[in-house]
């Protein structure tokens, strides 16, 4: 996906939902931070999905939207994209003051996207391989500064078992971003 892609998508979601507002989050978040990564990197490039939320929320909103933009669709089969929708409940793994510091997608009004640190804070709850490998990536190339993500992750409510989960994962990151920078 480039940025390109990202903002078509979120254009034709906000098209069909005109009262509302979309916050981005997951990895297509980045670009509106960072519009090369597209180019840049290739977890980037492999990735074909837009994590939105729609805010107000409506259960039957989500499940047009899902059949108008997301995986089934024709719009995923004839442009090689989607969205998932999901729902606000999400934003209970965000740090925060995260709405705070939502940053616009240029050229899409209503729509808007997590920061890059607290979306580095929403990976680490799923730790997955491929979340390592982008914010490895990202802090590798000084697109995140550890002291502020790991300051967040502290700053964020969550169960015992997720903070040792969460700071181990990102203490999996940090050494990966370390190989990436010796290499």
């Amino acid at each position: 996906m480039r940025v390109e892609a990202l903002k078509h998508l979120a254009a034709s979601a906000a098209a069909l939902a005109p009262e509302t507002t979309i916050v981005v989050f997951g990895s297509a978040s980045a670009f509106a931070t960072y519009p090369e990564l597209g180019v840049e990197c290739e977890l980037y490039r492999q990735t074909k999905d837009a994590d939105l939320i729609f805010e107000p929320w409506d259960q039957s909103l989500g499940l047009a939207l899902n059949n108008a933009v997301g995986k089934t669709s024709s719009f995923y089969d004839h442009f090689g994209y989607y969205a998932d929708i999901i729902s606000p409940a999400a934003f209970d793994n965000f740090p925060p003051g995260f709405r705070e510091r939502l940053v616009p997608l240029e050229g899409c009004p209503r729509v808007f996207a997590l920061d890059p640190r607290d979306m580095a804070v929403a990976k680490p709850f799923a730790g997955r391989p491929k979340d390592i490998r982008l914010l490895s990536f990202l802090l590798a190339t000084d697109r995140l500064d550890e002291a502020k993500v790991r300051k967040l992750l502290w700053d964020t409510p969550m169960e015992e078992k997720w903070i040792v989960k969460t700071h181990a994962v990102l203490d999996q990151v940090v050494a990966e971003a370390a190989k990436q920078r010796g290499a």
